[in-house]
């Protein structure tokens, strides 16, 4: 499996985490107020603008495309620029496709709950209580929270996602790698209805299928 394949794969469970998930905060009053900017997306469409910055070099990685949120548990993750590749939920399957190589993996959404920070919308709310640090400031009447997982296994150390009355803005997100990634969101739309065909993959003839395990 391609190194791009397994990163926009980890990316994408963070980002539809922070779209389908009411993530909780010890701190109570912030806990409320992200759970009310989140919670009002029922579905989501926006273009993103995506750079990610490695340790060892100072030219960023730079990547552009859309994506569709629905809840539960569906979205789409679409690179146009400067390759195209798509990750897929359907609800119960989870597709990574990149057309360049003719290849795709799949596995189902389930097996991500322990694995990935994407599924924590399906697990009770309760078990979310004690799982990240979270802090808020508000900056020119936008609202940025730092998410800092407790979990030393997380996909990602630390999480800074700034929002305002109707929309998300930005995200960057540092990794265990030391990568820092910045993705800026515009046409940002809510809570309009999505075709359901956005989250079908049905593989192109030719495509080499490797199950995830």
């Amino acid at each position: 499996m391609s190194e791009r394949m397994i990163n926009m794969r980890y990316l994408a469970f963070i980002l539809s985490a922070l779209l389908l998930a009411p993530w909780l905060s010890a701190n109570e009053a912030d806990k409320e107020q992200l759970i009310k900017s989140l919670e009002q997306f029922s579905t989501v469409s926006a273009l993103f603008s995506q750079k990610t910055y490695a340790e060892s070099s100072f030219e960023p990685e730079q990547l552009t495309g859309y994506f569709k949120v629905e809840k539960p548990l569906k979205f789409l993750w679409m690179v146009t620029a400067p390759y195209e590749q798509q990750v897929l939920s359907d609800g119960e399957m989870l597709w990574v496709y990149d057309p360049d190589l003719e290849q795709a993996t799949y596995q189902a959404v389930d097996q991500q709950v322990q694995h990935s920070p994407a599924m924590i919308l399906s697990e009770p709310r309760q078990t979310l209580s004690d799982q990240y640090q979270v802090l808020r400031v508000v900056i020119d009447d936008e609202q940025v929270y730092q998410l800092i997982p407790f979990d030393e296994d997380s996909v990602f150390t630390e999480m800074q996602m700034t929002l305002n009355d109707e929309s998300i803005k930005k995200i960057v997100i540092l990794d265990s790698l030391g990568q820092r990634t910045e993705i800026e969101f515009s046409q940002f739309s809510a809570n309009q209805p999505i075709d359901p065909s956005a989250f079908q993959f049905n593989p192109p003839p030719g495509t080499d299928l490797f199950e995830q395990l």
